[in-house]
């Protein structure tokens, strides 16, 4: 989640994150205006040009991109119609580096990953801003694939193709290209993988255990992200007066609002973009399939005596008056948190019991509560800190 493996060198001795990444600064990088037409051309943001200079050979990477394609469509049984395939095949592209990094037999170390692998990378990183809104928002339906052409105008409208620091350094012929590649429903065999590839003895039915599983904790925990400020406290109680009842809504809300502040992180990053973008947050799954051992959550401090304790500091006068009646009210909500909390939790020791299955490792403990608040900086299990 911290995504360490932007750090990792190539070959070449390109940082894989790029600019992403702290290693870049160390790095010299020629970056010049885009010459490319449409939203790009000479935009006060440059393009990175090493790094295409030093991309791979573009036919082993679009063999790449529809090799990816094709697990996709026989693992799942569909073409490549919607915004969903999409997302899936290039975020495959992504998980490559990390697999081949974490693995347990034939791990890649720094230096040590092909530019054919690096590479496949940055395209498929640049492709995960389209369509966000429909990965981690209640859409009614994915969004349907326009053609090459339609797709490269949907970057340009929707300023796809202008990043933070830099923008895109793909010309558009590389973008189409690489669309129809992903799309395009090409037959690859193993067999005429490039060599580069070849030689890293790539167990691609792990490797796709590992890619579905990855999606879904990234998933699950952008939609936690979007959903957080849902669970704080907030009093509809008849037996309280109007009066405290303002005043404890007043405070809960304000130190809230104050927790939720501190979230932070990529996860956060990316849950706020695609709220950006439109919709509402997505619901997580009502149940989850649970593997051996999968689902055991460590026993955590009670949320409640937290937040009552903070609100005896805040409030004594009303909890003086009114205790039995808050104490009751706010159990009752923040119940409710902690069993979505508990849901979340068993849903990504769920994945990541079978991501360390697929690189050959074992989960000796599942994930507690707290590294919620670790991923997304801050959670409502941060109420009583400073």
């Amino acid at each position: 989640m911290s995504r360490h493996v932007h750090e990792y060198l190539d070959v070449a001795g390109r940082p894989v994150g790029e600019g992403r990444s702290a290693a870049f600064q160390n790095l010299h990088t020629e970056m010049r205006a885009c010459p490319y037409a449409g939203s790009r051309h000479h935009h006060a943001k440059p393009m990175n040009a090493t790094a295409l200079q030093l991309m791979p050979p573009w036919p082993d990477v679009l063999t790449m991109l529809a090799w990816l394609s094709r697990r996709y469509r026989l693992r799942h049984g569909t073409e490549i119609t919607n915004s969903s395939d999409l997302a899936q095949v290039t975020g495959a592209g992504v998980w490559l580096v990390d697999f081949l990094v974490l693995r347990r037999h034939h791990c890649l170390r720094s230096h040590e990953i092909p530019v054919l692998i690096s590479g496949l990378y940055k395209v498929c990183q640049g492709f995960q801003l389209a369509y966000l809104a429909d990965q981690f928002t209640d859409a009614t339906a994915p969004t349907e694939l326009p053609d090459a052409a339609g797709f490269l105008a949907y970057l340009e409208e929707n300023k796809l193709l202008i990043g933070e620091a830099e923008v895109c350094s793909g010309s558009h012929a590389m973008i189409t290209q690489a669309y129809e590649a992903v799309v395009g429903g090409n037959e690859v065999a193993e067999g005429s993988l490039p060599s580069s590839c070849a030689s890293l003895e790539i167990a691609w039915e792990q490797f796709d255990t590992y890619t579905e599983n990855a999606d879904s904790i990234w998933r699950d925990l952008v939609i936690y992200a979007t959903r957080m400020q849902e669970f704080v406290p907030q009093f509809a109680e008849p037996r309280l007066s109007s009066d405290a009842q303002e005043r404890l809504n007043a405070l809960l809300k304000q130190h809230g609002v104050e927790i939720l502040a501190g979230k932070k992180g990529l996860v956060v990053d990316i849950a706020r973009a695609a709220l950006g973008s439109g919709g509402e947050p997505a619901a997580l799954p009502q149940a989850f399939p649970v593997a051996p051992g999968a689902s055991r959550v460590p026993k955590q401090d009670s949320l409640f005596d937290t937040v009552f304790a903070w609100l005896r500091d805040a409030a004594g006068a009303d909890i003086e008056a009114h205790g039995p009646v808050v104490a009751e009210a706010l159990q009752a909500q923040l119940a409710i948190y902690e069993l979505y909390e508990a849901e979340v939790l068993a849903g990504l020791n769920q994945h990541l019991n079978s991501i360390m299955q697929a690189l050959g490792l074992e989960l000796e403990d599942p994930l507690p509560p707290s590294v919620l608040s670790h991923v997304c900086g801050r959670t409502l299990r941060d109420w009583g800190t400073a």
